[in-house]
């Protein structure tokens, strides 16, 4: 029985030395333990190319809950200030004007005789009642040209034109007449005004080289002191 033996014998020692000898054999893959986790394969991401996008725009914020809404602030454009006039007059209110004055006031220039009686000062005119005589032997105009007119004294010297009646824009005087009435000026009393001039002036004849000429003749003038 010992015989038998060795044959098997001699072959696993064959069989074992010939897998020691065999350095390229592949050793068989070691098994997990048991109850061990299968790794996953790390993916790596693909590198795609930078892609240039418009910038978009950033949303509003929401306001807050419970948050008062802001109120746009008006702006308001500057009152445009009154224009200043060469004159620098403001209308006046009634009570800011003079009274009535009464005056008995007399001139005699270039053969006429004038008396002036009363000024009254309204919002837009200013009345002057005075009686006026022509001693002349012609007919005297006295609002022509230059015409008839007052002026204050004021650093302005504003002037208030006369407003003639429609049935003698000329005030024409014939001669050896008065001319008696309201005579009304255009334009309220300037503020700071206290003196006031009345001047005028005619067409007059006079003997000259070659004959009568006409020229310019000072008229009725008054000065006339206004009590504020």
């Amino acid at each position: 029985m010992k015989a038998k033996n060795f044959p098997q014998l001699a072959l696993l020692s064959l069989v074992c030395v010939a897998c020691v000898q065999n350095p390229l054999a592949q050793a068989p893959a070691a098994s997990p333990p048991p109850n061990s986790p299968t790794p996953t394969p790390i993916q790596t991401p693909s590198i795609s190319p930078p892609v240039q996008t418009p910038i978009a725009q950033e949303p509003a914020a929401s306001p807050a809950p419970n948050t008062p809404t802001p109120t746009p602030i008006q702006t308001q454009s500057p009152k445009p200030s009154p224009t200043q006039t060469s004159l620098e007059v403001a209308q006046k209110t009634t009570n800011s004007l003079p009274p009535t004055q009464t005056y008995d006031l007399r001139v005699i220039t270039n053969q006429l005789w004038g008396r002036l009686t009363k000024i009254t000062f309204g919002e837009n005119s200013i009345i002057v009642t005075m009686a006026i005589t022509n001693g002349r032997q012609e007919v005297v105009r006295l609002n022509v040209k230059d015409g008839i007119y007052l002026e204050d004294n004021t650093s302005y010297n504003v002037r208030y034109n006369l407003l003639p009646p429609s049935n003698n824009t000329e005030i024409m005087i014939k001669p050896g007449t008065t001319l008696k009435g309201q005579f009304v000026f255009v334009g309220w009393l300037a503020p700071g005004a206290t003196h006031l001039s009345l001047k005028s002036s005619f067409p007059c004849s006079s003997e000259g080289k070659n004959g009568k000429e006409i020229q310019q003749c000072s008229g009725i003038s008054f000065n006339i002191p206004i009590n504020r």
